[in-house]
């Protein structure tokens, strides 16, 4: 498990390759959003960071804890929700500027129209897609060769001949980060309604496009910080459940070429953390490159 998991970490960490050469790039051109208020800009950004160095702490201790590589497929989804919890602390905390005079228009704010497109609907692809191979490898789990329950995958190669392959993505993987990955997203719903219905800092032209754009940053961090929690947890199921099915040497042809899909889907989830990652890093760059596509 362990040296199947170390495979997983060597993606990321060609990902992060990537992802800081294109730090090092020029940025967008200018005529990008209007720039948000300096000292909310810092306020919010320091919760930000605050969750993800939290994160990486608490997560590094979940890795290191969990039994059989258990704790190192949850790290990420813990990580995700300490950098949840630092930008809905940073956006509920933004508050309008004091006075006797204040002044307020009507409108209608949906969260869709702040959100990212291109980013949520990867994001939700895959989520989708771990759910339905979570989903999967949970019903076929069958008790490795230790009767470790949801452990093991089974494939009958004749009369009287099971051959068992692992590890394999059952109950005793999936469950724990069913629960981890529901409450991310339930959390992230949570903050990016916070995000959208807070009050304004003003009403003036200026400002509320300002502020227009600050909310805008916030939804691109949310949903890359929802990427990341459904990313790595769906790069190490895929990696782990493919390596268990071409572990099978009596394996149909159809087996093979799920296995192979498997580590193409994983190679898909790596691409999207490695855009998660530029997100939480940057997101006022990425949300202004992106700008001209929305």
């Amino acid at each position: 498990m362990e040296g199947v998991l170390g495979l997983v970490a060597g993606m990321c960490l060609l990902a992060g390759v990537a992802l800081a050469r294109w730090l090092v790039q020029p940025g967008a051109p200018e005529g990008g959003p209007p720039a948000v208020p300096a000292a909310v800009a810092r306020h919010t950004a320091r919760w930000r960071w605050g969750g993800v160095i939290t994160g990486l702490a608490v997560g590094g201790a979940a890795a290191g804890s969990g039994a059989l590589g258990r704790g190192f497929l949850l790290a990420a989804p813990v990580f995700g929700l300490c950098v949840l919890t630092g930008v809905v602390a940073g956006e509920l905390t933004v508050r309008p500027p004091g006075g006797r005079t204040r002044a307020a228009v009507l409108e209608v704010r949906r969260v869709r129209d702040y959100l990212p497109r291109r980013l949520t609907a990867a994001v939700l692809g895959a989520a989708a897609a771990l759910a339905c191979l979570a989903a999967v490898t949970t019903a076929t789990a069958v008790p490795d060769d230790l009767g470790r329950a949801g452990r093991g995958v089974q494939l009958a190669c004749g009369p009287g001949l099971v051959q068992t392959s692992g590890p394999w993505a059952g109950s005793f993987y999936t469950l724990p980060l069913a629960v981890l990955v529901a409450a991310g997203l339930v959390a992230a719903g949570g903050a990016l309604r916070a995000v959208v219905g807070r009050a304004r800092t003003g009403t003036d032209p200026a400002t509320v496009a300002a502020d227009d754009a600050l909310r805008r940053r916030a939804a691109w961090t949310v949903t890359g910080a929802c990427g990341i929690l459904v990313a790595v947890p769906l790069a190490g199921l895929c990696v782990v459940s493919a390596g268990a099915v071409l572990s099978l040497f009596c394996r149909p042809a159809w087996v093979t070429v799920a296995g192979w899909a498997l580590l193409a889907l994983a190679g898909a989830a790596v691409a999207l953390l490695s855009w998660c990652a530029a997100v939480l890093l940057a997101p006022g760059r990425v949300a202004a490159a992106a700008l001209p596509a929305r």
